[in-house]
């Protein structure tokens, strides 16, 4: 961080508190929902954080589920008591949840490097690891349950995503021009390093996200909602989507980042000119690369020498330096995180490598696989990334269910945004919880329709049987 936060860094945080109640309360279930909790994404500092004595410290991304959630039970609680949570996110919650238990009482030993002291666990640590799961992981898929759970909550969702996308491209343009500035300006400090920010000669925007990458994807998965919106034949601000499509095709260019680029570039075609089914069935590869990818790696099936040959060749020694750093630093800390496999060595870094002489840290934790592997082993692994992939597997086996084409168009879409999502967590960290968002809607969407339809089908066969019964009694008399 460069810079330091002022006042006003601090004062929006208390600012967005009424402003999540207003929009709950203000807009339907669906529209409030996706307003408030992208604005707080998109608009509240990072690395700033406030603390109650007792409990963990709260930053942007727990602020955000906790007044979404409260907003829920004060405006909409009806929707909360009606939804019947289905048995893969209880599994999911259960090993969150009890697996940080014993990832506490399993850990309650000191680690000595050299000159550094990592310290224990104590048992009060259950209780900031239970409430800091609930709100970081758990709170966001059930908002994304909660309140989209049929195909007009599913378009509301992506046209405000989209909408949202479209006017935060307007600074996204200023920092291109002008370089990433804005966060210093309003809140007094870069929330990363500006020299990450310099990209091909010119400037990757940040805004007030927490990294250019993060940005990035966030625009990548706006562009795949406003492609699936032509495709379904949706406007965005009253205009047809394919024009908000092509402008942020040409933001997410733009912005200069590689990977982000690549998902949604390949992701348009696909959404425009492939069957549904496909698309989802990508979005499944994308999701279950993420839960294998750890057990591809220990068993050191990925080709490394051949990958770092081919980014050699296409962008240069500079990437190929930072490829092989990140594959050894990869290495490294699998192998600490294969010490204690199952409930990992807790919080405070005890999963991170050090120098056994020197003490100091020598590995960085850029991919969240490896992190929330550390830190929480199988069973917090799992709980955590099997969220992203139960929903897109559900609706793999269930989308010629789904009786219109539009509706199949806009869950295939949700799914390729769920899978990238996912899909990113290999390289780059969880920047913000929209990804549990995006799956906790698809799955609840999906149900939705589906339910609906078996109604309406129900509705169908009653009526024949009705028309048939008169039709029989008017031949009798």
């Amino acid at each position: 961080m460069e810079g330091a936060p002022n006042i006003l860094s601090t004062l929006v945080f208390f600012l967005y508190v009424p402003f999540s109640l207003w929009c709950m309360k203000r807009w339907p279930p669906a529209k409030g929902t996706t307003i408030a909790f992208l604005t707080g994404v998109l608009f509240l500092p990072e690395i700033v954080t406030f603390t109650i004595p007792g409990i963990p410290a709260f930053e942007k991304t727990t602020l955000i589920s906790m007044w979404v959630f409260i907003g829920i039970a004060a405006f909409h609680r009806e929707r909360l008591t009606s939804l019947a949570f289905p048995s893969p996110f209880k599994w999911c919650v259960g090993l969150l949840l009890v697996g940080g238990v014993f990832s506490v009482f399993l850990n309650m030993d000191p680690l000595n490097y050299g000159s550094s002291y990592v310290p224990a666990h104590r048992p009060y640590d259950v209780i900031h690891f239970t409430i800091t799961r609930t709100l970081t992981m758990i709170l966001p898929f059930v908002i994304g349950m909660v309140m989209f759970r049929d195909s007009n909550d599913l378009r509301q969702l992506l046209q405000a995503l989209v909408t949202l996308a479209l006017f935060y491209s307007v600074l996204q343009i200023g920092e291109i021009i002008l370089s990433p500035q804005f966060n210093r300006w309003l809140y007094g400090y870069h929330q990363h390093s500006f020299a990450q920010t310099m990209r091909g000669g010119g400037f990757r925007p940040m805004v007030f996200m927490s990294h250019g990458l993060a940005l990035a994807l966030f625009t990548s998965l706006a562009t795949i909602a406003a492609a699936a919106l032509h495709k379904a034949r949706l406007s965005v601000l009253g205009f047809p989507a394919k024009w908000a499509t092509g402008y942020l095709a040409l933001i997410l260019v733009a912005s200069r980042s590689v990977a982000a680029m690549l998902y949604g570039l390949v992701s348009i075609p696909l959404v425009l000119f492939v069957r549904p089914r496909l698309q989802v069935a990508l979005g499944l590869v994308l999701a279950s690369t993420l839960i294998l990818y750890p057990t591809v790696r220990a068993m050191e099936l990925i080709p490394v020498d051949d990958i770092n040959e081919i980014v050699l060749e296409h962008y240069g020694v500079d990437k190929v330096g930072s490829l092989t750093v990140r594959f050894e630093n990869e290495a490294a800390m699998l192998d600490k995180a294969l010490e204690r496999i199952w409930f990992g060595w807790g919080w405070h870094c005890r999963g991170c490598h050090y120098d056994t002489w020197s003490g100091a840290m020598i590995s960085v934790r850029d991919g969240a696989w490896i992190k929330e592997l550390g830190d929480g082993g199988v069973v917090g692994f799992f709980g955590h990334f099997w969220l992203l992939v139960f929903p897109v597997l559900a609706l793999f086996r269930r989308i010629r269910s789904v009786p219109r084409e539009a509706d199949r168009r806009l869950l295939a879409a949700l799914s390729l945004m769920v899978g990238w999502s996912a899909f990113d967590l290999i390289p780059n960290g969880n920047y913000n919880t929209l990804y549990l968002l995006y799956a906790g809607a698809l799955h609840s969407t999906l149900a939705g329709i589906l339910q609906a339809t078996a109604v309406a089908r129900r509705r169908r066969r009653e009526e024949r049987a009705r028309l048939a019964r008169e039709a029989r009694g008017a031949m009798a008399t």
